[in-house]
């Protein structure tokens, strides 16, 4: 008959926090609470009690497919690693309702140490099925479409293990899907990313009657009909523009866009320069998803989706006009991408991401706009600058108590059967 029963939980010390690579331990504790059985409800519990911790994680997929008529589903399983840590292996005394406290420390791996991986295709291009491969972010993804269902994840999770190997006492822990999730990104980089911009490239040219001096615009309504129908003959200015747009973000990272105008001067027949502005620049960040699941008798079931993950405007750094004073270049501020994964792969995962740019030139009173999509990759944040020291303070007069606590008594097992004294029935 067991003597009580322990109740197990994982507290973390920094909930919420992600974890950047190996060199970002999880901190925490185990919380064990002893409660006695119903038929010896005082009685103190001391003997050995081992607690182990373990940091596991998994990249899950589940894909359904239908034929119009019945559906079918398929799901991709993927373990990344499993880590243990035993985290006290000595003698343990506890009063009723009272609370041991666990602290551990947990690391990351550098790289999975995946099994079972015959049920992928290793031929895809798309996914990355070496055993060892980076350890993918924690990610998350549920894609309802016209034509694609599937959900998605990477989650990492700690779990415990208690155990009293010369007692019967039952444990109360968290199950599998109750075990507390950490956040995990890969490894912080050290500098950003070096890679060339994209190089978009357009032209602007504008006609119209705007580009006169005021006193030679069309003013009556014969000379505005003329004008609206295209008959009167008016000056053009025209302009190569070209948008340098990164192609590397870093989370957590603000990004910048440059916009530079040249104008045609052999194009240009408006006796007045007009003013060009930069009158709007926007950013919208998609992201698309490509899942499989396991092997089935040919071939691996896949879904898709592209959803967006994101939209910002862009701070010009001047309302003024392009001109010879600012070297007719516009710089535009993005703020730092923040929230989604970096883009990565894995066994049955593909998470890359693209951009959708948005700009309009105001020239007179004509918008010009543009749009672009191209694909983009999102890396891992930078290093954080090392914090300064903190400032020594003087010897403290007093004294600090380093005595330390009373050990508890090495537990020495129980007679057996045969030896215990007789006692009353």
């Amino acid at each position: 008959m067991s003597v009580g029963t322990l109740h197990a939980n994982i507290l973390f010390s920094e909930p919420g926090k992600i974890h950047c690579g190996s060199s970002d331990p999880v901190l925490g504790h185990v919380s064990i609470r002893y409660q006695p059985s119903q038929r010896n409800p005082g009685a103190e519990l001391f003997g050995p009690l081992q607690v182990m911790v373990y940091l596991h994680g998994r990249a899950k997929t589940k894909i359904w497919k239908s034929n119009g008529q019945s559906t079918s589903i398929y799901r991709g399983r993927a373990a990344l690693f499993a880590r243990k840590a035993l985290v006290y292996d000595d003698s343990f005394k506890a009063q009723p309702g009272e609370e041991g406290v666990f602290p551990f420390s947990l690391t990351f791996p550098e790289l999975t140490d995946g099994t079972d991986l015959d049920d992928f295709d290793d031929a895809d291009p798309r996914f990355v099925c070496q055993r060892r491969q980076p350890l993918p972010p924690s990610f998350q993804s549920d894609y309802r479409g016209f034509a694609h269902h599937y959900e998605s994840f990477v989650e990492y999770r700690v779990g415990v293990d208690v155990i009293m190997p010369q007692l019967r006492v039952d444990v109360i822990k968290p199950d599998r899907y109750q075990e507390p999730l950490v956040r995990y990104e890969r490894p912080r980089m050290s500098q950003p990313t070096q890679a060339a911009p994209l190089n978009w490239r357009g032209y602007v040219s504008v006609k119209n009657e705007l580009l006169l001096p005021e006193e030679d615009r069309p003013s009556g309504f014969r000379q505005k009909t003329k004008a609206f129908l295209g008959a009167a003959n008016f000056p053009t200015y025209a302009f190569d523009w070209v948008c340098l747009a990164p192609q590397i973000f870093h989370l957590g990272q603000p990004a910048a866009f440059e916009v530079q105008i040249k104008p045609r001067e052999k194009e240009c027949t408006a006796p007045l320069v007009p003013e060009v502005r930069l009158s709007y620049f926007q950013i919208e960040i998609e992201a698309r998803t490509q899942v499989r699941a396991d092997r089935t008798i040919f071939r691996n079931p896949e879904s898709e989706g592209t959803y967006s993950i994101g939209q910002m405007a862009g701070v010009i750094d001047s309302p003024q006009p392009f001109s010879k004073a600012n070297e007719y270049t516009k710089i535009v501020n993005m703020p730092p991408i923040a929230g989604p994964s970096s883009s990565f792969a894995t066994y049955n995962i593909s998470h890359r991401h693209g951009i959708k740019l948005m700009l309009a030139f105001q020239v007179t009173d004509k918008p010009k706009q543009f749009r672009r999509e191209y694909a983009i990759a999102i890396h891992p944040p930078l290093e954080m600058p090392a914090a300064p020291e903190p400032a020594i303070a003087g010897p403290s007069s007093a004294a600090q108590d380093t005595t330390d606590a009373e050990p508890l008594p090495q537990y020495e097992p129980p007679p057996s059967y045969e030896k215990a004294p007789a006692g009353d029935d």
